[in-house]
């Protein structure tokens, strides 16, 4: 083989295999090593979802993509999501100003592919939840991330919520 058959297969086709195949992966993971790993699996799949957060803030950096709002942040936290995970994530900014805005999540390939694999949608919410919090506190430590709505819990859409870190303390 070389590297002229590779350029047989059109890199849009390579992009969504490898964006459809790291979507797929943390659940085949999950069938597998859960019933081996035992009650601390979740505390371990954390860890790796975190790490991947601190990827997505090293293309960030790399390519200077903006986060010194809230709107600067959901159209960064968009593109690193479609940059990880592909196009599949279908996302519309749904209101806000430069301190609070709002995404929702429309098309979700994680959801997808846990339909596909038959997998327990209540597995889902965590491990986005370990990506995406901490990769909005990475790019700017003055704001974090709330949840408002998640298809993957029943929700018909997910709704996320990027605001100051001040406000979301005093909302709990």
């Amino acid at each position: 083989m070389s590297p002229k058959d590779l350029e047989r297969i059109p890199e849009s086709a390579r992009w969504m295999v490898c964006s459809r195949l790291l979507a797929k992966l943390p659940l085949l993971y999950d069938i597998v090593y859960r019933p081996v790993v035992g009650e601390s699996y979740d505390e371990r799949e954390h860890e790796i979802w975190i790490e991947m957060a601190r990827e997505a803030r090293d293309l960030a950096d790399a390519f200077h993509l903006p986060r010194q709002t809230a709107v600067e942040l959901a159209g960064t936290l968009s593109t690193l999501a479609w940059a990880f995970f592909g196009r599949d994530f279908q996302f519309d900014r749904v209101n806000g100003d430069e301190e609070s805005t709002a995404l929702r999540i429309r098309r979700c390939p994680f959801v997808e592919e846990a339909d596909l694999v038959e997998i327990d949608h209540g597995l889902l919410p965590d491990r986005c939840i370990a990506f995406m919090i901490p990769l909005v506190e990475l790019l700017n430590p003055a704001f974090t991330l709330r949840y408002v709505r998640a298809a993957c819990a029943g929700d018909r859409v997910c709704e996320l919520r990027v605001l100051p870190r001040e406000q979301a303390d005093e909302e709990v």
